[in-house]
C-alpha cells in the first residue's frame, strides 16, 4: 500500500515560523491582567505564574533559528505589545505581530493562549506553510525543511492515545469532541492505514493496536515539540467549527471548554494530510522539575535538535528554585549558542 503525500518536494516553498511571547513580570501586564481577572481566576492553577513568567532564553531561542535554521523565511513574533529592550525588530526576517494586528479588536485584551493560537492564519504575510512553536521549545542542534514538511504536508505522528489526566483534559475532549463530529475514525484510518501503523512509529504503535477498536477517537500522544501547519488546513477547520472558535476567541481566560491549536493538529492527522515520522527522534520533552544536570547536559552535548523544557503545573518550584534552574540552563544554551544573532541589538 503507497502513502500519498502530495505532489511536490519540501525545498519548493516557505516555511514561517510563528511564536508567542508574554513577560508576565511586566508591571503594565499584570496591571492589565487584574483588571481583566475576576478574583477567582486569579487563584486558579491555570492562572499561575508558571503560565506567564518569562525564562529569560529568548534571544537563546533567535540564536537557535539563525544558527540551526538559516533557510527560514520569516519568523513571526506575536506579543500584546510587549518587546524585549535586546530585540532588533528591523531584521528583514523579523516580523514583530502585536495581538491586535490579527485578533479581532472586540475580543481584546486576551489572557489566554487559545485566541492568540487559533487566529495564526490572520497574521499579514503568512506563509502556507508554518512551524509553531512555544517560548519553551528551543532548537539544539541543526534541522532541515524536511524535518517539518515533506511533499508539502506536515511531519507528524498518528499516535493514538486514551486520555486520562492533565490540567488540559477538558480543552482536549472539546478538541475530541468537535473532532468525532467530524470525522469516523475507521475512515479515516482505512483510507491511510500506513500512516496510522507505520513501522517508524516503533513501540508507539502498540497504543494504536490497543485503541483501533474504539469508536471514536480517545485522544493523541502530544509531543509538545515544533509543529507543522499548512494555513489551508486551520481555515477548513475555522469553516467546520467557525461558532465554537469565535466562542473561544470572547474568553479573556482559559478555561475548559476551549478548544485549543491541536484541534488543527487533529485535523490533519484525521486527513491524512501529513508525513509520518518518529515522534520523539532527535526531539525531547523535557520537565523543568527534573535534573537540571540532566537537560544542561543533553543541550551541551546536542543530544537532540529540538527541545521544549516545560515549566508544568503540576509541580511548582519556589522562586529561588525556577532561578537557580534557569541561570544553569542559560549558561548551557551560552555553550552552544554564544554569539549573537543578528536578531540582537
Amino acid at each position: 500500500m503507497k502513502i500519498n503525500d502530495g505532489g511536490f518536494m519540501s525545498k519548493d516553498f516557505d516555511i514561517d515560523f510563528v511564536i508567542p511571547w508574554v513577560d508576565g513580570c511586566d508591571p503594565k501586564w499584570i496591571k492589565e491582567y487584574n483588571k481583566y481577572a475576576p478574583n477567582d481566576k486569579k487563584k486558579d492553577i491555570d492562572a499561575g505564574e508558571q503560565r506567564y513568567r518569562d525564562y529569560g532564553l529568548l534571544k537563546y531561542w533567535f540564536r537557535g533559528i539563525e544558527k540551526f535554521a538559516p533557510w527560514v523565511n520569516k519568523i513571526h513574533f506575536i506579543t500584546c505589545g510587549q518587546k524585549p529592550e535586546w530585540l532588533n525588530i528591523e531584521n528583514q526576517k523579523l516580523h514583530w505581530v502585536r495581538h491586535e494586528d490579527y485578533i479581532p479588536k472586540d475580543c481584546l485584551p486576551t489572557f489566554s493562549s487559545h485566541p492568540i493560537e487559533l487566529c495564526i492564519d490572520r497574521i499579514e504575510g503568512v506563509a502556507e506553510h508554518i512551524v509553531y512553536f512555544n517560548d519553551d521549545i528551543f532548537l539544539t542542534g541543526p534541522v532541515k525543511k524536511e524535518d517539518f514538511f515533506k511533499h508539502g504536508n506536515p511531519c507528524d505522528s498518528a499516535i493514538m492515545n486514551a486520555e486520562s489526566t492533565g490540567n488540559i483534559l477538558g480543552i482536549i475532549f472539546e478538541n475530541l469532541k468537535y473532532l468525532n463530529k467530524n470525522f469516523n475514525k475507521h475512515t479515516c484510518i482505512r483510507k491511510n492505514f500506513l500512516k496510522w501503523f507505520n513501522p517508524i512509529y516503533g513501540k508507539f504503535l502498540i497504543r494504536n493496536f490497543c485503541l483501533f477498536l474504539w469508536p471514536n477517537f480517545t485522544g493523541f500522544y502530544n509531543p509538545h515539540l515544533p509543529q507543522p501547519y499548512k494555513l489551508s488546513n486551520i481555515r477548513e477547520v475555522w469553516s467546520c467549527c467557525e461558532e465554537k472558535l469565535d466562542d473561544v476567541l470572547q474568553s479573556k481566560f482559559r478555561n475548559d471548554h476551549d478548544v485549543n491549536q491541536w484541534l488543527f493538529r487533529y485535523w490533519h492527522l484525521c486527513k491524512g494530510e501529513f508525513h509520518p515520522i518518529h515522534p520523539t527522534k532527535k526531539r525531547k520533552l523535557f520537565f523543568l522539575y527534573e535534573d537540571t544536570d540532566k537537560i544542561c547536559s543533553s543541550i551541551q552535548q546536542q543530544v537532540y535538535n529540538q527541545i521544549c523544557i516545560n515549566d508544568t503545573l503540576e509541580v511548582k518550584l519556589s522562586p529561588e528554585e525556577f532561578n537557580n534552574k534557569m541561570q544553569n540552563i542559560a549558561q548551557a544554551f551560552e555553550k552552544i549558542l554564544p554569539e549573537k544573532s543578528s536578531f540582537e541589538i
